[in-house]
């Protein structure tokens, strides 16, 4: 009963933290064209994004002690909770969601760090992908008008996020049971060997992204009315990189969940938004989610899980009639499933490595929207084999891929170290 209790806080914060961080926040519609577009490092969901995993890496290295834990997530959750039931106040807005959601994530990545690791870090992690990948879904489901449009509606038009608000009081219930029962059992010795080193990763991978938003919305405004061209965005395989170097610095195997979190991002960048149109598939995905963590968890393969995300990624290339229905059903049925499996078959992992993987997606995926690819941009075709004859979406497609095998190479290569020191050992942050 305790464990039921913990897992439940988890899958619920889990999932609220990252809904909050992937989600559009105040600021990020205007467009200014011209000039250096400095304002999107600062005023946009990637700015936002990246505040709330640096946030959420730092908290969970500095503080240790629980009761501190529970304090700082009792914060996060009154941060969130405020923003929530008052939006629309401005662009303001953006850094107290931020740090709220980033605070509350980071918490329960550390609450994870006792012997009962695995299974909590599997809640959390399960969680966390459900907000990332659902973010776009669930306000466009939810909201009748976006919150991206926020700023130019009047105060009272912009209803509280009741959504957001429910989930924050399960959250809040479900961890308090959980601390009262002492649900997450004792915390494991720790010790302070490679905190800069995690520290440098944990701001690394989100920079990393804010500055690719940025130069993707200096290079659209460059371009003025002319229509955007997929090949251009091929230097966001800078990510790529920055991921694979990053895990491979993280000590023994904690990197595996981060680069696992790479080939994720690879495969989906923004398909659910646009394959789930009504409320069913949003839960047969959820579901999924639910049902690849609990895969992962037994039947530990990530080579497995990469492979299955490769194959979702390629069939990107049939966007035509009838073909279509290939690719979306791929999206519905088998990314929230290949991702769910392949994160959790590679915890566990370090309190650390784990709040850097699970809010990068979120700082990593918002910098990558879907207007600035061939998702908004590519132009009707006229073939009828099922396959799309755009040069671009056949090269964007075979960067995807290109990444997503990297990812699986980086896990080959890091399963050839040191298995996790056992439980009762020290392990570094």
């Amino acid at each position: 009963m305790n464990r039921a209790v913990a897992v439940a806080s988890l899958l619920v914060g889990g999932f609220a933290a990252t809904l909050a961080l992937a989600s559009a926040m105040p600021g990020t519609i205007a467009m200014v064209t011209g000039g250096s577009r400095a304002d999107v490092l600062v005023h946009s969901a990637a700015a936002g994004a990246t505040l709330g995993a640096i946030t959420a890496v730092t908290s969970v290295v500095l503080i240790r002690e629980r009761r501190i834990l529970a304090w700082t997530a009792t914060l996060g959750l009154v941060l969130l909770a405020v923003m929530s039931w008052l939006p629309g106040s401005g662009q303001w807005e953006l850094y107290p969601k931020a740090v709220g959601a980033g605070l509350l994530l980071g918490v329960l990545a550390g609450m994870c760090d006792t012997r009962e690791r695995p299974i909590l870090q599997t809640a959390l992690a399960t969680g966390a992908l459900a907000g990332v990948l659902f973010a776009a879904p669930i306000e466009r489901h939810l909201s009748p008008s976006p919150r991206r449009y926020a700023d130019y509606l009047p105060a009272s038009a912009v209803p509280p996020d009741r959504f957001m608000l429910g989930l924050l009081t399960l959250t809040a219930v479900a961890l308090f049971l959980a601390l009262r029962r002492d649900a997450f059992g004792m915390p494991e010795p720790t010790t302070t060997d490679g905190r800069v080193r995690v520290l440098t990763v944990g701001a690394a991978v989100p920079v990393v992204g804010l500055l690719l938003h940025w130069s993707s919305v200096r290079v659209v405004d460059e371009m003025g009315s002319t229509v955007a061209s997929p090949g251009l965005w091929v230097f966001g395989l800078a990510v790529v990189p920055v991921f694979a170097a990053g895990s491979l610095w993280l000590p023994r195997r904690h990197g595996m969940v981060l680069v696992a979190v790479l080939a994720v991002v690879s495969a989906s960048y923004g398909r659910l938004e646009l394959s789930i149109d009504s409320l069913p598939p949003l839960l047969v995905a959820a579901v999924l989610v639910v049902m690849g963590a609990v895969c992962g968890r037994r039947w530990p393969h990530p080579l497995a899980g990469v492979a299955a995300l490769a194959a979702v990624a390629a069939t990107a290339v049939f966007e035509e009639q009838p073909w279509d229905n290939l690719h979306i059903g791929a999206t519905v049925l088998g990314l929230p499933f290949a991702a769910a499996f392949t994160v959790a078959a590679c915890l566990p992992s370090s309190a650390a490595a784990t709040a850097i993987s699970l809010a990068a997606p979120a700082a990593v995926t918002v910098s990558l929207p879907a207007q600035f690819g061939w998702t908004a941009y590519s132009p009707l075709t006229s073939s009828h084999n099922g396959l799309t004859s755009g040069s671009g979406l056949w090269v964007w497609t075979g960067v995807s891929v290109a990444a997503v095998v990297v990812s699986g190479i980086t896990i080959a290569w890091l399963q050839r170290r040191p298995i996790e020191q056992p439980p009762s050992a020290a392990t570094p942050v």
